[in-house]
């Protein structure tokens, strides 16, 4: 998305919690998260869990990738390939693989833990099980 390092986001929001406790006030961070963005996978979607968690986040709305003209994404998303390398890139496009990546944005909702404890373990991925859901095997 040509966005900047996610560090940048760690040090806004270290300036922004100091700027409430300082002016003693109890303001709201809301992050913009998209899921099923060309190039990311469910595995990228369980690490910003985890991300989210440590954060103390608990998202309420998430934005599905939508195509829009002329965007370097929508031309990933449709043909399935980064324009400059040709390199094929990974794009969730049905409703399965969509709610498969949106799911984990979700990962404080206790109907929801299962599902994904069972696919984190499908992806091999027991170190984000443990930071989601410590004590759970």
């Amino acid at each position: 998305m040509r966005k900047p390092a996610f560090n940048l986001f760690y040090q806004f929001k270290k300036k922004f919690d100091a700027e409430n406790k300082k002016n003693n006030l109890n303001q709201q961070l809301i992050p913009y998260f998209i899921s099923s963005h060309p190039g990311c996978t469910e595995e990228d979607m369980a690490e910003l869990a985890a991300i989210t968690k440590n954060l103390n986040f608990k998202l309420e709305q998430i934005q599905d990738f939508t195509p829009s003209p002329m965007t370097l994404a929508t031309e990933i998303y449709y043909t399935g390939y980064h324009p400059y390398s040709l390199e094929k890139i990974y794009t969730a496009t049905s409703p399965s693989q969509k709610e498969s990546q949106r799911q984990f944005f979700f990962w404080y909702d206790k109907n929801n833990r299962k599902r994904l404890t069972a696919e984190l373990k499908r992806l091999r991925r027991a170190d984000l099980i443990e930071k989601l859901y410590p004590g759970v095997k």
